[in-house]
């Protein structure tokens, strides 16, 4: 299982956009087309050991942002299309809101609570769906220090046809300090994270503790460059199945850099590569190898 979260939000956080907002009533369009390798779905099931969890894909996301003044208002679509195992497709449907609550003047202070709902298609029907609720505590030291301190708690309703016992709590503490030198471009985040999932069945419940770490620089106008270290430790809290009849514990690695150049006012060229791994006593949870992509963002 992973953490978070639709592709969307991960690719967000390895690029850490800068979202800008001219006046209430402004409304954006942004997406990426990409090809690559990544690892499959946490929901698909394999009960060989010689599975492989990293297959090629194909990615298309397109989203909507309004800003309706007291709140900015998304919307979003994808298709996440694996060539050789059509039963691992996947069609996000997701719409949220940011709502910020300032508690100090000029929002040095403020509260930001991010509702959002996913809806996720397979070619069969209903994979899942999740509801969640993200709620965060800014604080801006000075141009170049910001502390968050967040909490996010979602409820993931996993279809029956494919598996029982999935459905489940999700809940994610985060301690988060971005630290841009100078105040300048240059972006470098850190992360403690704590994570709990309560499911259904107990095999799939677990407790974990990580850390994140994200940069992202400028090499000259127009190209950036950007790498992502994610690692989390989880503890299951029951035996895995009859065939491995112990508490499942993964060690999950993630580690990539990518480059990104503007191509046009509105459209980027980007391409990343990496390691992922899951390092687990459970031989078909267990997987490493190499994971990258490449493709287009337009904004």
């Amino acid at each position: 299982m992973k953490q978070i979260v639709i592709p969307a939000a991960l690719l967000g956080l390895a690029a850490m956009p800068q979202a800008g907002w001219a006046k209430p009533g402004d409304l954006s369009v942004e997406g990426e087309l990409s090809y690559g390798l990544d690892v499959v779905p946490p929901d698909v099931v394999d009960n060989s050991p010689d599975q492989d969890r990293i297959k090629s894909l194909f990615t298309g996301e397109v989203g909507l942002a309004y800003d309706a003044g007291p709140a900015i208002l998304r919307a979003s679509a994808g298709a996440h299309i694996y060539p050789s195992e059509a039963d691992y497709n996947r069609y996000p449907l997701t719409v949220g809101a940011q709502i910020d609550w300032p508690l100090a003047a000029k929002g040095r202070t403020r509260l930001r609570f991010q509702p959002s709902y996913e809806y996720v298609l397979g070619d069969d029907g209903r994979v899942f769906d999740r509801a969640r609720m993200d709620v965060q505590l800014i604080h801006r030291h000075n141009p170049a220090h910001t502390s968050t301190v967040r909490l996010r708690y979602g409820y993931r309703n996993q279809s029956e046809q494919r598996f029982q016992g999935y459905d489940q709590s999700e809940w994610l503490g985060e301690l988060r300090h971005l630290w841009r030198p100078g105040g300048g471009q240059t972006r470098i985040m850190g992360s403690l994270l704590g994570l709990h999932a309560n499911a259904q069945a107990n095999r799939f419940s677990y407790n974990g503790y990580g850390t994140m770490l994200i940069a992202r620089a400028p090499l000259r106008e127009g190209l950036e460059v950007y790498g992502r270290l994610y690692l989390v430790h989880r503890n299951y809290k029951a035996a895995f199945s009859n065939a491995y009849p112990f508490k499942r514990e993964d060690t999950q690695l993630r580690l990539t850099g990518g480059v990104e150049q503007a191509l046009t006012r509105r459209i980027n060229l980007f391409g990343e590569a990496g390691y992922a791994s899951n390092d687990s006593n459970v031989p078909t949870r267990d997987y490493s190898g190499f994971v990258g992509r490449i493709g287009i963002r337009f904004h």
